[in-house]
């Protein structure tokens, strides 16, 4: 298996550790909200005990064969690359699981240059770059019988979506469920900011009891004003909710 399982061990003494999932913000875009990005990674810098991933589609890396306009892109693809490097750069050490989106992946497909491996190599964090899918594995705290309380998450930027708000949850569904173990899936790419319980039946073969897990399905907001390509396309406006997960030392809960 080709996905890249990061692991991130927090002091007993952390109780409580938020995540901050981070897609689509396409800088470089028209309607990229650049300043609200830059406030926001501002005030995670400012948070003890905070996390960010980052889950694709950072930049909008419009080139020649894509379907984005080249000719209304604020910066030049290297410019984007550079620009999110600076915008990372003050929280890079809060950065624990990357991978690219599709935008990342048109220069890859064509040329075959990562640009998003590029800018964690240029964080220094290119240990933490799982490519097109990670599972990041979390410990923190310790519980009631003393045992540290661990939380793992698949992460991939995603695909397909539709119309309809539901429609986006459907695929990261899926994909989550299919992977045994793990409690979600953040993922990005269909700008329809989710935060959704899913669920699994476990089965227990050692004692024949099944039981039911819950799992979380996260779908990251985007950095984009209304206008351009949604508009042209009579694509319904979607809700703009940057949102978090708060993950509990003392027990296995999240928020």
């Amino acid at each position: 298996m080709k996905i890249k399982v990061i692991t991130k061990e927090y002091s007993e003494d952390v109780k409580q550790l938020t995540l901050y999932p981070i897609s689509d913000v396409h800088l470089g875009s028209m309607q990229c909200m650049e300043k609200a990005f830059s406030d926001y990674l501002k005030m995670i810098g400012e948070q003890d005990n905070a996390a960010i991933i980052l889950a694709g589609d950072l930049i909008d890396n419009g080139i020649k064969t894509s379907k984005t306009d080249i000719y209304t892109e604020l910066y030049t693809p290297r410019e984007q690359k550079h620009l999110m490097i600076d915008y990372l750069r003050p929280v890079k050490d809060k950065i624990i699981c990357a991978v690219r989106g599709n935008h990342e992946y048109r220069t890859s497909r064509e040329v075959s240059i990562d640009v998003m491996e590029d800018m964690c190599r240029e964080l220094g964090i290119e240990d933490v770059y799982a490519q097109d899918a990670g599972i990041i594995k979390i410990t923190l705290g310790k519980d009631a019988h003393h045992k540290r309380v661990a939380y793992s998450f698949l992460v991939s930027h995603g695909a397909g979506g539709g119309m309809l708000l539901g429609s986006g949850l459907n695929k990261p569904n899926a994909y989550q469920l299919a992977v045994e173990g793990v409690d979600g899936i953040i993922s990005g790419h269909t700008h329809k900011p989710a935060k959704a319980p899913s669920g699994r039946m476990v089965f227990d073969p050692r004692n024949n009891k099944i039981t039911r897990a819950k799992t979380l399905i996260f779908v990251c907001t985007a950095w984009l004003d209304m206008g351009g390509y949604p508009e042209q396309k009579l694509m319904q406006p979607v809700a703009f909710h940057p949102d978090t997960i708060t993950l509990s030392g003392e027990r296995k809960e999240w928020r």
